[in-house]
């Protein structure tokens, strides 16, 4: 146990570490009563620090789901000898939109969501296209939301339940935005990311407003690289797509996903 107490000294973000102490409690829960457990819904970060917990209690664990683009993923933690089946945990549900003149947003469905009490560790990520959304959740939410929810605004809807086989995986929705940089300095970007002055991109980050890869981040010189994923309180998160070369200046082309 020692082992385990300087490793959670590792993790510095305290809502991270909690979150991983939640499934080390998980872990052990399972290790000692010889049952299968479900996570929350987290983010690739927690993942990453919470696979050596789990595999400290010497259970089998299985991550869900695996497409590349899904940010928010579980846990089904169970005994060495069991067989599980991911959809005895997870349901997909798909919110077909009846409205012809309004189309809904990722942060329409996930408010609607929100409305109905359903806390957001509860359900991955929201997948969405022109005229219906699908979204992951634990299942034992599924007919919550399937008898509770039939409006979004002013939209009607239809909530029914689809096979995990069925659920259209998908990036979230984003727009690109170019930049040029005078370098890949977090405050330079987040200057750029929130229209501000450079000292006020620098306070946002002192601030403590500001992520990479879902990691808290307060010095203004760390350098951003292809790939990076950019959280900023109040502005969005944004994804660094491609870094473009130069100009004849010497000023860093960027593309930027900016996620809607």
């Amino acid at each position: 146990m020692k082992d385990l107490e300087k490793y959670f000294d590792f993790i510095k973000d305290d809502e991270a570490k909690g979150t991983v102490k939640k499934i080390q409690d998980k872990a052990l829960h399972v290790r000692k009563n010889h049952i299968t457990a479900l996570t929350d819904f987290i983010n690739p970060y927690i993942v990453e620090m919470s696979i050596p917990v789990i595999k400290y209690y010497d259970i089998d664990y299985e991550i869900f789901p695996s497409y590349e683009n899904c940010e928010r993923k579980v846990f089904i933690l169970y005994p060495h000898y069991s067989e599980i089946d991911v959809n005895d945990f997870i349901s997909g549900i798909r919110i077909k939109n009846k409205s012809k003149f309004k189309k809904l947003t990722h942060r329409d469905y996930l408010g609607a969501l929100m409305s109905l009490g359903i806390e957001r560790s509860k359900t991955g990520d929201i997948f969405v296209f022109d005229d219906h959304a699908d979204i992951l959740i634990h299942r034992d939410i599924g007919d919550y939301i399937i008898f509770n929810l039939d409006k979004i605004g002013h939209n009607r809807i239809e909530a029914e339940e689809i096979s995990l086989s069925s659920v259209d995986f998908k990036e979230q929705e984003h727009e690109i935005l170019n930049i040029i940089s005078s370098s890949m300095r977090l405050d330079n970007l987040v200057k750029h990311l929130t229209k501000t002055s450079r000292d006020k991109a620098a306070d946002i980050i002192r601030g403590g407003k500001v992520k990479i890869n879902h990691i808290p981040e307060d010095k203004a010189s760390t350098e951003l690289k292809e790939g990076d994923l950019l959280s900023i309180t109040r502005a969005g998160r944004f994804k660094i797509h491609k870094i473009c070369g130069r100009t004849k200046s010497g000023r860093q082309k960027i593309q930027i996903k900016h996620y809607v």
